[in-house]
């Protein structure tokens, strides 16, 4: 059993949590490339940076796994500002290597959707990587549907990699 994995508190980030945020992101972000940003970016990020993002999420908000004051996942919930699009909601999950398997992604999930529910949000979206069959075996356990093949999702190292985008009605 890793220690930190399995007490965590599950709430939304507070402008408090912007460092612990940065941390975990900057941790994140090093440790795969199913994600958006590189370590580089995430290196010129700032604890100001986090949180005014925290800040001026409007409905927007992360959802964390947190114990000790450290951050072990987070899943973003991202409502447009625009009224005709405020029904629809871009999700973002991301775990800590050490505790992949361990359920806080469902954990986080779950209150993230919750949350979504919650500020009026009807569908949720996501994009994966093509060659991420974990994350896509686990978005189709919770009820996620494949929508489209998202081409040249990804620049890695030169390399274009294609995605697939997902959807789940609340």
């Amino acid at each position: 059993i890793v220690k930190g994995c399995f007490k965590m508190e599950y709430r939304v980030a507070e402008e408090n949590d912007a460092e612990a945020f940065l941390d975990f992101f900057k941790a994140v972000v090093s440790e795969t490339d199913n994600l958006a940003a590189t370590p580089e970016e995430a290196g010129e990020m700032t604890v100001e940076d986090e949180k005014a993002f925290i800040k001026n999420a409007n409905d927007s908000f992360s959802v964390i796994a947190i114990e000790n004051g450290i951050i072990y996942g987070s899943c973003d919930i991202r409502i447009p500002g625009r009224t005709r699009l405020s029904h629809r909601a871009e999700l973002g999950i991301a775990v800590r290597k050490e505790c992949w398997g361990t359920g806080i992604a469902e954990e986080l999930l779950k209150a993230a959707l919750t949350g979504a529910k919650e500020r009026g949000v009807k569908k949720v979206e996501l994009t994966v990587r093509e060659d991420n069959e974990r994350a896509k075996n686990f978005y189709k356990r919770h009820g996620f549907t494949f929508v489209a093949k998202d081409r040249m999702l990804f620049l890695i190292d030169g390399e274009f990699i294609d995605g697939e985008r997902y959807e789940i009605i609340l």
